[in-house]
């Protein structure tokens, strides 16, 4: 957990059918995105390179958020890996539109989906 000024982050990986699942509740922003990326790394550098991010429990995101994801995307395909996103919100999945890093990620609503993809 992260509380940096005001904003919180809560991270917690799991494991499902033995891909890693990063859950986030919360808020990304300059101040947490140290903690995301840290997380999401960790995860990687384990040999995961296949991770799943939950993002169904964020309140916010800004673009420190999408640089992390990005940064991640980049680092398990290079290993021939890849993120999956879960997001259902509306206020979310804008930033991902607007960037058209909808074009670049797949995005699901839920979990089940997420894993028959």
């Amino acid at each position: 957990m992260s509380d940096t000024g005001g904003v919180i982050l809560n991270t917690h990986v799991r494991e499902v059918g033995g891909i890693p699942v990063v859950e986030l509740e919360g808020e990304i922003d300059l101040s947490t995105s140290p903690v995301f990326k840290e997380t999401v790394y960790g995860v990687i550098e384990s040999g995961k390179i296949d991770v799943i991010i939950d993002l169904n429990a964020l309140e916010f995101m800004d673009s420190t958020g999408l640089g992390v994801l990005v940064a991640a995307l980049k680092k398990t395909s290079m290993e021939g890996g890849s993120i999956r996103l879960i997001c259902n919100k509306r206020n979310i999945l804008k930033v991902f539109t607007v960037t058209g890093l909808d074009k670049v990620f797949s995005i699901y609503d839920n979990l089940q989906r997420c894993l028959q993809a």
